[in-house]
């Protein structure tokens, strides 16, 4: 009998436990279910929300060219997320009205709630850490669109107005929409031009007085003018030390020019010198100031307030539009962006962009705007052939008219930003490659100049323009250059080697 009892009490023991297991198990799989519902719930929503940016995205594509895009990839894989989860979250719905369970209610209340609170904190972080910018509001890195015109015409108003650092040396021109002006002092005292509008190591020179038998000038941009060092130590300068007395190095660099404006500054300013030799300098970036009309709508942190004339290329042949550039004030006085003359002619210009649509007003909706633009046509005048074609022409143009005022062109490229900020052997960028390939014209890369030379050493303090020790570097090369056309005695500029870019 008392075996019997134990024998029954064993197998009571034995239907617990697997009785335990089963609704441990039981549990368990509700649990994976719910979660699975609930994945499938916020998928179905991330995919939502995925289509509609998708076909935003599309612009003006066609269908079938936006399907095979990365926007057009992730609306189909959303598509796809949207089907799956869409059968997971219906069929746990009739699994739950047949049982009469009230969790698929309770987890679809959860999904609800939670994606809410979300989108509400992410709309509140954003509206709240946007800060006023001069193009309107900005978060983190972005400028938020709409852009505001009225703040971005009284930032630059205001700059008018303060003339501080290399800005207060230029003037408005009617034909190179700005220029150096003549016998000026800048306000940090650092830059000084002479009467004929050329820098110069101080106040009240007169260039011309100053006979030399031969003339050297150079055109170019900021990184020729010598900008955030003093004259002494622009690459100029320790040029024309090392050439010696005889020759005169005349500095026609003019921050902020772009290869159109260099030619021009030659045209109008150069050629009554007739120098001997004209070095014509530029860095990748004055390819792309090429195209624009307004600086400071293709470069947002641009300080110039000013307009420039616009090359076009007719049949061929180069034509000037936007003549005259508008004067400042005649630009910032205006109502809206869209009565600025020539925007068709204006790199990085979008009209969506600076008009209000009720896409604005969530700011979770503006970053994302902000963030992911729509595909648009590229306007032909404005497209990377153009930018080619044009400074190729430009160039080509420069070195044709130095011939036949009986001067020697010497085209450079000068290495600048991100490629001095590389270890790495500098080579030319590839934008700048294809315009001297389609050009066909000698030139000299300098970017292997500057690769002896510790990373540190080859930018300002700013890291933007030549430091002293790149600068004199520059000259040396340069120097090197100028010997090999016209056989120069063999003077150096400092001790250091001169590398030949």
């Amino acid at each position: 009998m008392n075996n019997m009892l134990q024998t029954r009490r064993r197998d009571l023991v034995d239907e617990l436990q697997e009785a335990s297991l089963h609704a441990r198990y039981c549990g368990l799989s509700v649990s994976i279910k719910e979660l699975l519902l609930l994945a499938s719930l916020f998928l179905l929503e991330l995919s939502i929300m995925l289509m509609p940016m998708a076909i935003y995205m599309k612009g003006e594509r066609s269908f079938a060219i936006f399907l095979t895009s990365k926007p057009g990839m992730v609306f189909q894989g959303a598509i796809v997320v949207l089907f799956a989860a869409g059968a997971f979250i219906g069929y746990q719905y009739w699994v739950s009205k047949r049982s009469r369970s009230s969790h698929f209610r309770l987890i679809v209340m959860m999904n609800l709630v939670t994606v809410t609170l979300t989108l509400v904190a992410a709309e509140l972080t954003v509206r709240f850490s946007s800060q006023s910018s001069k193009e309107g509001e900005t978060f983190g890195n972005t400028i938020l669109l709409p852009k505001n015109w009225q703040k971005v015409a009284l930032h630059y108003r205001e700059l008018l107005d303060k003339a501080s650092g290399a800005v207060s040396v230029l003037v408005y021109d009617e034909l190179l929409g700005w220029t150096v002006g003549p016998n000026i002092r800048s306000a940090d005292g650092l830059y000084y031009s002479s009467s004929e509008g050329i820098r110069a190591p101080h106040a009240g020179i007169k260039f011309a007085d100053r006979p030399a038998k031969k003339r050297i000038a150079l055109v170019g941009d900021s990184f020729t003018f010598g900008q955030e060092v003093k004259y002494e130590d622009t690459w100029g300068h320790h040029l024309e030390k090392a050439l010696g007395s005889e020759f005169q190095v005349l500095n026609f660099g003019v921050p902020g020019y772009g290869v159109d404006q260099a030619y021009l500054r030659y045209e109008k300013d150069v050629r009554r010198w007739n120098p001997e030799i004209i070095i014509f300098s530029f860095i990748n970036h004055d390819l792309l100031r090429t195209m624009s009309v307004y600086s400071f709508i293709a470069f947002p942190k641009s300080v110039l307030p000013f307009s420039t004339p616009r090359f076009v290329l007719s049949d061929g042949t180069l034509e000037r539009i936007n003549v005259p550039p508008l004067a400042p004030e005649a630009i910032f006085s205006r109502e809206s962006i869209s009565d600025l003359p020539f925007l068709e002619y204006q790199s990085d210009y979008d009209h969506s962009e600076w008009e209000k649509s009720l896409s604005h007003l969530p700011y979770l909706a503006r970053l994302f705007v902000s963030r992911f633009p729509r595909w648009s046509h590229q306007n032909p005048q404005v497209s990377e052939e153009a930018l080619v074609t044009l400074n190729a022409s430009i160039l080509q143009n420069f070195v044709r008219t130095a011939r036949q005022a009986q001067a020697t062109p010497i085209v450079v490229y000068l290495p600048s930003g991100n490629e001095l900020k590389s270890t790495t052997q500098g080579s030319l960028a590839p934008i700048s490659k294809q315009v001297l390939e389609e050009a066909s014209i000698g030139y000299t890369d300098l970017s292997p100049c500057l690769m002896d030379l510790d990373p540190a050493d080859r930018l300002a303090p700013d890291a933007t323009h030549y430091s002293p020790q790149a600068n004199a570097k520059i000259a040396n090369c340069v120097y090197d250059v100028v010997n090999e056309k016209v056989g120069v005695n063999g003077h150096q500029v400092v001790n250091d080697e001169c590398c030949n870019g």
